[in-house]
């Protein structure tokens, strides 16, 4: 495809492509903005397996070349017509912590956050992007003198891997930001009481808590949807393929298949348990109380997977829905809310985008 026409417009076209690299597949969603109103333009995810010889719906672990063919190929099937773009960084390649300053030293954080981060960090400063957040100030940390600092660092050779792969498909990036960021702007609105998210990818599970916009607590669960295909084509003596499609098709839904449903409830239990413990850790350390959860990435668009929860955890349930916050063709709707969570990064990365732009 032929970029340089667009990008010599690039100031008048407001399109933005938020690409997402997760372990099994690339999801990338074209937005613009248009009379103050967010337009998607295309969409489109390709699975990864193919290019690492394995079946779809399998982690993987790529090169940058393989997946900047992917990329290629995604933007290509998907009618992608803008090169201005953002990328998420897996959570699993950065370092997302909370520290504690004393509160006489927010003039100072520039000088004092780097000092600070030698601490949490295992490698040397010079050798990682560093960011933070003031998390909480003012009255708050008057109390304890103490002031909050969302602490976020990621690799240099992380960062010059994911150039690499825009640059071979001839894309610029505006930024780079780690998927959970992204992930929340797409999938929550900004309430004040403290939510959970839930984002179920192949190989992982992510678990943040959210308060007031911010991230505040964030856990990985080594669990993830490839794990349930994996035990359904033993338990059932079928290929990973055919396991993968089934799961997709019916879920937790299909009585016509008990031995696929039981198999994913028992795969299931051991990711719903860690959750509810994480949970409840969460609530006694802070005195408080979680009264909802998000559902969100590829993993969480399993039928019947938000009732199967429900049962399980107090908290209220819902499951993302990121292309609520733009505006699509009335026909999309449904194919569109079904698909959404898989796609919660991707929107994310583009809304931010959108914002910047103004």
């Amino acid at each position: 495809m032929d970029f340089s026409f667009s990008s010599l417009f690039s100031k008048e076209v407001k399109s933005v492509l938020g690409i997402d690299i997760g372990t099994s597949s690339i999801k990338v969603v074209q937005l613009r903005r248009e009379r103050g109103r967010v337009i998607l333009e295309t969409y489109g995810a390709i699975a990864l397996g193919p290019y690492a010889g394995v079946e779809i719906g399998r982690a993987t672990s790529l090169q940058a070349d393989k997946l900047s063919e992917a990329l290629k190929d995604v933007i290509r099937e998907a009618n992608v017509t803008t090169t201005d773009s953002a990328i998420a960084i897996p959570y699993a390649s950065s370092l997302v912590s909370i520290i504690k300053l004393p509160a006489a030293v927010e003039k100072q954080l520039a000088q004092v956050v780097p000092i600070e981060a030698r601490k949490y960090i295992p490698v040397p400063i010079n050798e990682v992007l560093l960011d933070w957040f003031v998390v909480s100030g003012g009255k708050s940390a008057a109390k304890d003198g103490k002031l909050e600092v969302l602490l976020v660092a990621i690799h240099n050779d992380t960062i010059a891997k994911f150039r690499a792969i825009a640059a071979a498909a001839t894309l610029i990036t505006s930024f780079f930001e780690i998927e959970v960021f992204s992930a929340v702007r797409a999938s929550l609105d900004h309430g004040l009481a403290p939510t959970a998210v839930l984002d179920m990818g192949a190989a992982t599970t992510k678990f943040y808590v959210v308060e007031r916009g911010l991230i505040r607590e964030s856990h990985i669960i080594n669990h993830g949807s490839q794990d349930l295909t994996l035990a359904a084509s033993r338990a059932l003596s079928i290929t990973v393929a055919q396991a993968e499609e089934r799961k997709r098709k019916y879920g937790l839904t299909g009585m016509e298949l008990p031995g696929l449903k039981q198999s994913l409830e028992l795969s299931l239990s051991p990711l719903v348990s860690e959750v509810g413990r994480t949970i409840l850790g969460w609530e006694q350390r802070n005195n408080q109380t979680l009264g909802s959860m998000t559902l969100t990435g590829g993993g969480s668009a399993l039928k019947g997977l938000k009732e199967f929860m429900q049962a399980k955890v107090q908290a209220e349930l819902r499951i993302a829905d990121p292309f609520g916050k733009t505006q699509a063709p009335a026909f999309l709707e449904a194919i569109l809310k079904e698909a959404g969570p898989e796609f919660s990064v991707a929107v994310g990365l583009a809304l931010r985008r959108l914002q910047e732009l103004g």
